[in-house]
């Protein structure tokens, strides 16, 4: 038995919810715990799991635009978590890396949950993605959020 028009959009509505709440409650569990906003603690793990990067990889990384990150990573300076420097080959590039403190929170800290919709997008079939990019983008169009800047989840530091 298939489940109403009204349903359908009820459940889709209320799993949307549960979505942004879910990520919310995160990002401040994290934040308040932690010291660090979603985004932050993301960069962290990412330069942790691959070592100094350049800015634009770590933006690629992460899939933000590099004006997002170059903010991200100026909040993980000022706290002493990461470093800017010179890459030893080509001076025009900027790396980013850890701090000894830097390491050691992206260690203890948990996984953050941007990371955990990228590696579960990764992780499914090419249909299936293209299935939910199509329908979020109609979704975005049905809230006219085409034009709305963003950082990324509930990045207000």
């Amino acid at each position: 038995m298939s489940i109403s028009r009204d349903e359908e959009i009820s459940e889709t509505v209320q799993s949307l919810c549960r979505i942004v709440k879910a990520i919310e409650d995160y990002s401040q569990q994290v934040s308040s715990e932690f010291g660090v906003t979603g985004p932050q603690l993301w960069a962290l793990k990412t330069i942790l799991e691959q070592g100094a990067l350049p800015l634009g990889q770590l933006s690629k990384k992460m899939y933000l635009h590099p004006s997002t990150v170059t903010g991200v990573v100026d909040r993980l300076e000022s706290k002493g978590y990461a470093v800017r420097g010179r890459d030893i080959t080509d001076r025009r590039i900027v790396t980013v890396s850890l701090t000894a403190a830097g390491r050691e929170l992206a260690k203890r800290a948990p996984n953050p949950v941007q990371g955990k919709m990228i590696y579960g997008l990764r992780k499914l079939k090419r249909d299936e993605l293209h299935v939910i990019h199509e329908s979020v983008r109609k979704l975005m169009e049905i809230v006219e959020a085409q034009d709305v800047e963003v950082t990324f989840f509930f990045d207000k530091e």
